[in-house]
């Protein structure tokens, strides 16, 4: 028999639970589809989990570039712009000193500003930058916030709604906005 303090404790242990995993879908952080669940944590799979090929391609200014140029990428959570991280993509235990010390895609400020430099003109999505950067992006989420039914994830090219995320092909001077807001 269960005395009545143990009783109070299990209860109060379960509500706590319940009340973080309610708190975690309003926020839009889990999503039960989305993730793997073990008996205490909830581990969110990654697109950066299985990285395009040319996320590990390796370039310098020395090199014959067929294709240098640039967009710009903006990300908002809940409204709160998240800055892009200077130096992003550069001399990475990937890309150095010997092999090219840049990512084909990379930033060298926080403007958001993302340098986009191949040896060969080649397509590159948007995914091979967040794969490069090792944080989630795709349709069902950015970072840890994952969409659900209180949150959506919203993608604009030069303001134009689209639907492609991180196949988007990356392209010449196009502005991108990432917007993870609660649905209206």
């Amino acid at each position: 028999m269960i005395s009545e303090t143990k009783l109070w404790a299990i209860i109060t242990v379960l509500a706590a639970g319940a009340l973080v995993g309610v708190v975690g879908q309003e926020l839009g952080v889990f999503s039960g589809s989305e993730s793997d669940t073990t008996e205490n944590t909830q581990t969110l799979l990654s697109t950066a989990d299985n990285p395009d090929p040319l996320a590990s391609q390796c370039v310098t200014h020395d090199m014959q570039l067929g294709r240098h140029d640039h967009s710009t990428l903006s990300i908002f959570i809940n409204g709160e712009e998240r800055l892009i991280p200077e130096n992003m993509g550069i001399n990475t235990e990937t890309c150095n000193e010997q092999g090219g010390n840049m990512h084909t895609v990379h930033t060298h400020d926080a403007s958001g500003k993302l340098h986009i430099e191949t040896e060969a003109d080649v397509n590159i999505s948007l995914g091979v930058f967040f794969d490069i950067w090792g944080v989630h992006f795709n349709e069902t989420g950015i970072f840890d916030y994952r969409v659900s039914n209180t949150h959506e994830l919203v993608m604009t090219v030069d303001g134009v709604t689209t639907d492609e995320f991180d196949d988007y092909l990356l392209v010449d001077g196009k502005e991108i906005v990432i917007m993870f807001q609660s649905r209206n």
